[in-house]
């Protein structure tokens, strides 16, 4: 399935990446957070700012100053907190749906005055991003093997 915006040929390969870096970052959540202390926070190259919760149950808190108009499920757990550059990225954990995520986000994000870019369903997961004035977000979202659904969401400025 291909899906094209007129903004969307330039900026196709950091959608790819970033899409993909999400996608493993999700899959490999669980592996990644062993022998990690509990909400450890480090400072990575690069003047990046983590936070992640290393017992699978307890959450971090979002990034300093994340947008409040970016929809979140209201129940959810924050897995991991990135705050680097300009991009903030959250990966969270909800035990709804990704079919009723997908929709709500969809929809709320619509009506917030977000304009849909890009919209993308499969088997395996799925993707949405918006646009509003200077601001892009993207939505990944993967079934959670216990249940429910992993989402990553990602905030940057754009052109």
């Amino acid at each position: 399935m291909t899906t094209t915006h007129s903004r969307l040929p330039g900026l196709l390969p950091a959608v790819v990446a970033v899409t993909m870096a999400m996608t493993m970052a999700m899959a490999g959540c669980r592996k990644a957070h062993e022998g990690v202390p509990e909400a450890a926070v480090e400072r990575a190259p690069g003047a990046a700012r983590v936070a992640a919760a290393a017992d699978g149950t307890t959450s971090v808190a979002l990034p300093p100053g994340f947008p409040t108009d970016i929809y979140l499920p209201a129940q959810r757990r924050v897995a991991t907190a990135v705050d680097m550059a300009g991009m903030q990225m959250v990966n969270l954990v909800t035990p709804a749906t990704s079919e009723a995520v997908y929709a709500e986000a969809d929809r709320l994000m619509q009506g917030r005055g977000w304009k849909r870019e890009l919209a993308m369903q499969s088997d395996d997961g799925s993707t949405l991003a918006f646009r509003k004035e200077h601001r892009q977000v993207f939505y990944q979202l993967v079934r959670d093997d216990a249940g429910g659904t992993q989402l990553a969401v990602r905030v940057a400025a754009s052109d």
